[in-house]
């Protein structure tokens, strides 16, 4: 009976020596990993129901991704600036339209300086914003859906879109419709899909990602020099106000030519009316010529005068008695 309870306690000794082996092991095997887990935890920096600026791990995918240069100290105006100039166009249509709205960079600008501050090397800052956008990729809706992700790397401020401005619906489930940041690892465009189905436009202070063979359309570093942003936003400026000058002065055009067409058009018929009744005068029967009575009074005295006359010349014998009568009637008909 001893013999067997000795056997049992030194079967026992040997499975806690495995087990606490096995658990040497492993701490061994995952204690270079926990910094990095805890480096690359998800962490809320703002929320908004579907809408959210977060931390979370990067995006390693099958290929090994240098840390970024996180910490990194941008302010929000630095922020804004890069992020409010960006502009994308649809190829198709050839229409430009701002990346982000005013309302979306008041959130972008502090929320985005804080999570880079505050990130570690393994971190990025992610987002999913909603603003309204008309027009260019939202044809039934107003309110669209942007995501993205952000990190600091090599000098530059890289930006990935993953979604842009796509419809919004608040009653979808986000767990079976999630709003997933854009990614560095690169997916092909499906057979039905177009390769590039918008673009950056380009500008100072941006440059396109190229990622081996493939230029990423959906990727661009951006400088954070303070003075070269400061200078694009004085050239974007200038270039509005010349639009703004242009476009009043071919209004103005406009007007002008709209004012002459219209004053031709009344010269027009105009003539075409003086040309129509002088066809109808042509047209009409000569009327016989209007007699125009002279005033009584003056009638009346220049027959009395003609009438002495005619006496006279009978009295003085110059004419005859019958050419007298003939005459004095001829007058008095005239009545």
């Amino acid at each position: 009976m001893m013999q067997k309870n000795a056997v049992s306690r030194r079967i026992a000794a040997a499975r806690v020596k495995s087990v606490a082996a096995l658990i040497l092991t492993l701490s061994i095997m995952f204690s270079g990993m926990i910094p990095d887990a805890l480096a690359g935890r998800e962490e809320r920096i703002w929320r908004h129901r579907d809408q959210y600026v977060r931390l979370e791990p990067q995006d390693r995918g099958a290929q090994t991704v240098p840390a970024n240069d996180h910490p990194a100290n941008l302010t929000p105006e630095q922020i804004r600036d890069m992020l409010g100039t960006l502009e994308v166009r649809d190829p198709k249509r050839d229409k430009i339209e701002k990346l982000f709205t005013t309302s979306e960079l008041n959130i972008l600008q502090d929320a985005v300086s804080k999570g880079l501050a505050s990130a570690t090397p393994r971190q990025d800052v992610t987002f999913a914003i909603v603003g309204i956008h008309r027009g260019m990729f939202a044809f039934n809706h107003d309110r669209s859906v942007t995501t993205g992700r952000i990190f600091f790397s090599k000098g530059k401020l890289n930006l990935i879109i993953g979604r842009l401005h796509e419809e919004y619906n608040e009653d979808e489930d986000r767990r079976m419709h999630p709003f997933l940041p854009g990614s560095r690892k690169y997916e092909a465009p499906r057979s039905w899909e177009p390769t590039k189905p918008w673009e950056f436009v380009s500008q100072g202070g941006v440059a396109v990602k190229q990622q081996g063979d493939i230029e990423r359309y959906d990727w661009v570093m951006l400088d954070p020099d303070p003075e070269l942003w400061k200078a694009i936003r004085a050239e974007k400026k200038a270039a509005k106000e010349t639009a703004k000058a242009a476009f009043q002065e071919a209004s103005q055009v406009r007007q002008e030519s709209a004012e002459v067409s219209a004053e031709q058009q009344r010269l027009r018929d105009e003539m075409e009316s003086l040309k129509r009744e002088l066809q109808a005068i042509k047209q009409a029967p000569a009327a016989a010529p209007a007699v125009t009575q002279p005033p009584r009074s003056e009638t009346t005295d220049s027959i009395k005068l003609r009438l002495r006359r005619l006496k006279d010349l009978r009295d003085e014998e110059l004419i005859t008695e019958d050419e007298y009568r003939a005459k004095r009637q001829e007058i008095l008909d005239n009545l």
